[in-house]
């Protein structure tokens, strides 16, 4: 089976279930960004009658389109649901009621839409506003990781340490990200679509370190003075109030125990 081959299934079982009002394609297959790795988003709407035994058949309506290797169910705002076939086609599906659609129009394509849900879409999805807690979040969460490199040096964890890496480079990535403040989040795989080039650079330019405390070193650094800077402007930009004491306390600390000096 192909991944058309399963999107037209798809679409020709919701035709046939007189429970489905609409049936929606949306994610980057909807909005013409999509690759041959891309997966199938899609959204089921119901009557909210409907609902409750919609997601309790949801299993079973996908399995009789195809045989299943992953079923997983996320919670909430409305109920999602993660399939792959035995080829490694990815297969969502949220299933909804009409008054809980966040969708637009120019990032849904309509499959099947009995009740004329389509044209009431808004053309576009709002643009929200940066919220401060949220870059605040990722700020008190990067030094807190931050200050935590002496520990697995210490005690010579080296993998622990690369571990402690990675999280502050995902940290500094989701930063990047929320200075764009995409009206729709990236999917892990595809950030080259909302970060520009020069943070792609920059990313790939950054070391990935060796289990190793002078490679663990650097790269901490490095992650820090990318970060720290841009980090103040994204700050006053959303209207956070930065966190002074505890930045001088992670950089205090971090001089104490590695003799680290960071200079941005």
């Amino acid at each position: 089976m192909t991944r058309d081959d399963l999107l037209a299934a798809a679409t020709e079982a919701a035709r046939a279930d007189p429970r489905v009002l609409a049936f929606f394609l949306t994610g980057s297959l909807a909005t013409g960004e999509g690759d041959p790795y891309s997966d199938i988003d899609t959204v089921m709407v119901v009557a909210p009658g409907d609902l409750p035994d919609m997601v309790d058949d949801a299993r079973a309506w996908v399995e009789a389109l195809t045989e299943l290797v992953l079923w997983k169910q996320v919670h909430p705002p409305y109920p999602l649901f993660h399939a792959i076939t035995p080829e490694w086609l990815r297969f969502d599906i949220t299933i909804t009621a009409p008054d809980r659609l966040g969708l637009s129009r120019d990032r849904t394509r309509p499959l099947l839409d009995r009740a004329g849900i389509y044209e009431a879409l808004p053309p576009h999805p709002p643009t929200k506003p940066l919220k401060p807690e949220a870059v605040g979040r990722i700020v008190e969460e990067f030094l807190r990781i931050l200050a935590l490199a002496p520990v697995p040096l210490a005690r010579r964890d080296y993998v622990a340490a690369v571990t402690g890496a990675g999280l502050l480079r995902g940290l500094l990535i989701e930063l990047m990200v929320a200075e764009q403040n995409p009206v729709v989040p990236p999917g892990a795989k595809s950030l080259s679509r909302v970060l520009p080039p020069e943070d792609i650079a920059l990313l790939e330019g950054l070391p990935s370190p060796a289990a190793a405390r002078e490679a663990s070193l650097a790269a901490n650094l490095a992650l820090a003075e990318a970060f720290l800077p841009r980090a103040r402007r994204l700050a006053e930009r959303s209207g956070l109030s930065w966190p002074h004491r505890l930045e001088t306390a992670c950089r205090d600390h971090l001089r104490r125990e590695l003799g680290l000096e960071i200079s941005a």
